[in-house]
């Protein structure tokens, strides 16, 4: 089934889901772009999440697919914290098609995802092993937002 760019949303989760929504943005120029900050707090020992700031089209909630954009699913609390925004914010039923596009998931995050959001669709480059004491992937790659844009934590 093909979808026209007029029915998508994509959605990217900021900073690193920027990285993702760039490609989309090329294969898909005329796609509508949302955008939801969300940052863990890696001083906390779960690594919560706290949503800043969120922004979508509007319209959003009528008859449009959501491709929801972030590199790396680790405990999950970012892409569930997102899915919230879409669902309540922004009256995008759960049930609805929303796919997670990513690169790399931790074991632990998908089974979050999916005990919270289990219609969600999840599309992945690779599953790593799991999550270490500090709630990172391994083997993982480190912070994707400071290698896409060449910055440090």
């Amino acid at each position: 089934k093909t979808l026209e760019a007029s029915r998508l949303c994509a959605v990217s989760i900021e900073r690193s889901g920027s990285a993702l929504l760039e490609v989309v943005r090329e294969c898909m120029p005329g796609i509508a772009v949302g955008k939801i900050l969300i940052q863990r707090d890696e001083s906390a020992p779960e690594k919560t999440p706290t949503l800043y700031y969120s922004k979508l089209p509007p319209n959003v909630d009528e008859n449009k697919y959501v491709l929801l954009c972030d590199p790396m699913l680790a405990t999950g609390g970012s892409a569930i914290m997102a899915l919230d925004v879409l669902a309540v914010k922004y009256n995008i039923p759960p049930q609805r098609c929303i796919i997670f596009a990513n690169v790399i998931c931790a074991p632990e995050g998908l089974k979050a995802l999916a005990k919270t959001y289990p219609k969600v669709k999840v599309v992945t480059a690779c599953v790593d092993s799991h999550l270490n004491d500090s709630k990172f992937i391994v083997p993982g790659l480190g912070d994707y937002g400071d290698r896409f844009f060449n910055t440090e934590g």
